[in-house]
């Protein structure tokens, strides 16, 4: 499927300005990243192993948090990103960066907080983390791991602690309902 096909899908009849996720896995993106230029408020988007070897075309993202790119083919070229200064999540695992100097752009990303690069050459270089952490200072977590090498959990779905919230808003609504019948019991008995 195209990217084209992809956004259709995912976004539908929406205006693009109104859209804050899009999912473009495995989208054939032969044709670039420009169709994204639409989308100006985007807060994630994941385009992975959609084949992707550049991002020459990324538009700037200006609001984007969270950037999944995983399982391409990208060597390089990162200094689109700059363009989306919100920018605290980016994954880049599975791709071809072969080197530091690949990752440079990056540091002008203050607010990244969360990198994985698992799977690309660069982590076979000696001091690799080190080298990582000392580039980027606001970086709290690298392949999953914090400074110290302690392995850290995601919280995948910000969604499901929504969910969570609105079931215990559901139970105190029903014990609140409980405690208005028996005081209702109580006065009866009165």
């Amino acid at each position: 499927m195209s990217v084209e096909e992809c956004i259709r899908r995912e976004a539908g009849t929406r205006d693009p300005s109104l859209v804050d996720r899009l999912c473009l896995d495995q989208a054939k993106c032969h044709d670039g990243l420009s169709l994204l230029a639409p989308f100006s408020n985007l807060v994630s988007l994941s385009i992975q192993d959609a084949g992707i070897s550049s991002l020459e075309t990324l538009p700037p993202l200006e609001n984007l948090n969270t950037l999944k790119l995983s399982d391409n083919k990208i060597r390089g070229g990162l200094e689109s990103l700059v363009g989306s200064p919100e920018l605290e999540k980016l994954y880049l695992a599975g791709n071809q960066i072969p080197s530091f100097e690949a990752l440079q752009p990056l540091g002008k990303l203050s607010k990244l907080a969360w990198l994985d690069l698992e799977g690309n050459p660069v982590t076979k270089l000696e001091g690799y983390s080190a080298h990582i952490f000392e580039m980027l200072p606001n970086l709290l977590v690298l392949d999953g791991k914090d400074r110290d090498g302690e392995e850290l959990e995601e919280n995948e779905d910000d969604d499901e602690d929504e969910d969570d919230d609105e079931e215990g808003d559901e139970e105190e609504g029903d014990e609140e309902e409980d405690d208005e019948e028996e005081d209702e019991e109580d006065a009866d008995v009165e």
